[in-house]
């Protein structure tokens, strides 16, 4: 995810230009959902933390989501979008349910 995040975006032109003009927020939801889906895997593991793994899939998913969006605005032709962001915790969201009906 994070090098995802470097690309500048002339480098990113020929998949933004197509002729869906969501497919970026598809990207985010894909990623995020995958992303939500592993932390709930992995925290429902730990033993040692004393917040449940559905919170602690919500606070670090946002937290490296918003981490993730403020990041982009240092790499050339990106900025942080609020959309990409509901886009995330959207993915987070479906990937905690997924994983929290799988087990």
């Amino acid at each position: 995810m994070i090098s995802l995040s470097h690309i500048p975006q002339d480098n990113l032109s020929s998949v933004t230009n197509s002729n869906f003009s969501h497919l970026d927020s598809i990207f985010h939801l894909i990623e995020y959902t995958l992303f939500g889906f592993l932390l709930h895997q992995s925290f429902k593991e730990d033993t040692l933390l004393s917040i449940s793994p559905i919170w602690n899939t919500f606070i670090f998913g946002l937290l490296f989501a918003i981490s993730d969006e403020l990041h982009q605005n240092y790499v050339p032709g990106r900025n942080m979008s609020f959309v990409d962001l509901c886009f995330d915790f959207i993915g987070i969201n479906i990937g905690l349910l997924v994983s929290f009906q799988k087990s």
